[in-house]
């Protein structure tokens, strides 16, 4: 029966629909509104990696961080050779500070895809915002080291003043 292989089911006719108009509302910067069409898509199929890096997407341009995340991480659990699965992964561990573990995801997306240019760039942003912090971690503990000398210092002196001659 060839007719019913070569249409769709009812609900994948209902997903494809929700994932438009998730898409639509997402290009229309009405975010909270595409993560609900995304949602009633992800009803109807839970593991749909596409649908679910938009959602991430759709999350994170309303700071639900914690959701892009997970989403994320579901989509690259559904289907690992997606890059873009891993740029989205990346740009939510960055929005949460996770700098190294973005960068990772980041080095991911460029192995599935050398010429995706957001894990280029977001790449090179997490490694100068962690060169950033390494220097600032070093200077930090250069002052620390600094001012725990100058102290012992000025115990030395102050044993020297208190000696009786």
């Amino acid at each position: 029966d060839t007719e019913s292989t070569s249409r769709k089911d009812e609900w994948e006719v209902q997903r494809d629909a929700n994932k438009v108009l998730g898409d639509n509302a997402f290009r229309g910067s009405n975010f909270v509104e595409a993560i609900q069409h995304y949602t009633n898509a992800l009803d109807l199929d839970p593991t749909n990696h596409i649908i679910l890096s938009n959602r991430s997407a759709a999350n994170l341009k309303v700071s639900n961080k914690s959701k892009a995340l997970k989403d994320a991480t579901a989509c690259i659990e559904a289907n690992p050779k997606f890059a873009k699965g891993y740029s989205r992964l990346a740009a939510a561990q960055q929005s949460l500070g996770r700098w190294k573990d973005a960068l990772e995801s980041y080095k991911n997306a460029l192995q599935l895809d050398s010429a995706n240019s957001v894990a280029k760039n977001g790449l090179e942003e997490c490694q100068a915002v962690i060169t950033k912090m390494e220097e600032e971690e070093r200077k930090i503990l250069q002052e620390h080291q600094s001012a725990e000398s100058d102290k012992a210092d000025a115990k030395t002196e102050k044993q020297q003043k208190d000696k009786p001659e």
